[in-house]
């Protein structure tokens, strides 16, 4: 692969470190009360492969083209699983630990299903390439209401360590190895004249724009579900809610990546 071979993680990773955010969302069962930091229990249930395909999107021109010149234009999406994560471990700053964070099945698929949901109104568990944040989500209980739990934070710290850690330049090179793959899985979803590049920069886009709110935030969960109390950051997308809810360390620094990668892969 020579240097392609050495960078691939952008779309994923980037991606990947705000996914274990969203199980709080979603899954009341997993949290618990604290009023001064008790240990949380731990979770294991992993997300299934599936994907769902959404409704088909309205194509336009081409704005963000990725050179494919020195693209892999040989392997399938069905063989990529092995061939990608191999290449993701030789990225400048991995992490031995970083490949049990990842789901080893239609990874490429998960991640362009995943990035394509982030900004809509749900994003299914079932897409998300990575496995449940360890732990329970927490919040802390006074007189005033329940607010996340400063604690919280740190459940994701594993995941934003991770994503900084990467060499931007090797991760946009690999991506743009390996970028027919996740074109054809973006076509798959339902864009048969979709660009993939092009509607992750608008993903990375609408992420950027997440508010950065002061904690505490108060949350409810007025029926199976926590919510924010404010219809300010209820009203935000899925992936937005995922960059408010990691904390604002967490929610700075993959901002901060984003950026990077987001210019990595808009440059000639």
């Amino acid at each position: 692969m020579g240097r392609c071979h050495t960078g691939a993680f952008g779309s994923s990773e980037a991606i990947d470190a705000i996914f274990g955010g969203y199980y709080w969302y979603t899954h009341r069962s997993e949290a618990i009360v604290s009023t001064a930091g008790a240990p949380a229990a731990s979770t294991s249930a992993a997300p299934g492969p599936a994907v769902t395909a959404p409704a088909a999107s309205t194509e336009s021109a081409v704005m963000h083209p990725i050179d494919e010149r020195e693209s892999d234009h040989s392997t399938t999406l069905e063989q990529s699983d092995a061939k990608f994560l191999d290449a993701l471990s030789q990225v400048g700053g991995w992490r031995a630990g970083a490949l049990r964070l990842l789901v080893p099945t239609d990874l490429i698929r998960h991640i362009v299903a995943t990035v394509d949901a982030l900004p809509r109104e749900k994003l299914a568990l079932q897409t998300i390439p990575t496995k449940p944040v360890a732990g329970v989500f927490r919040v802390t209980r006074s007189d005033r209401g329940d607010t996340i739990a400063a604690s919280n934070e740190r459940r994701y710290e594993p995941y934003v360590a991770a994503l900084t850690s990467l060499d931007t330049a090797q991760a946009a090179a690999l991506y743009r190895y390996f970028y027919p793959l996740f074109q054809q899985a973006y076509r798959d979803l339902g864009y048969p004249k979709g660009y993939f590049n092009d509607r992750l920069v608008e993903v990375i886009d609408e992420l950027l724009e997440a508010p950065d709110p002061k904690p505490p935030i108060e949350v409810v969960a007025p029926r199976a579900m926590f919510h924010y109390v404010d219809p300010d950051l209820e009203a935000l997308s899925p992936g937005q809610k995922i960059l408010v809810r990691v904390g604002p360390s967490n929610e700075s620094a993959i901002k901060a990546k984003l950026r990077e990668f987001r210019q990595a892969v808009t440059t000639p």
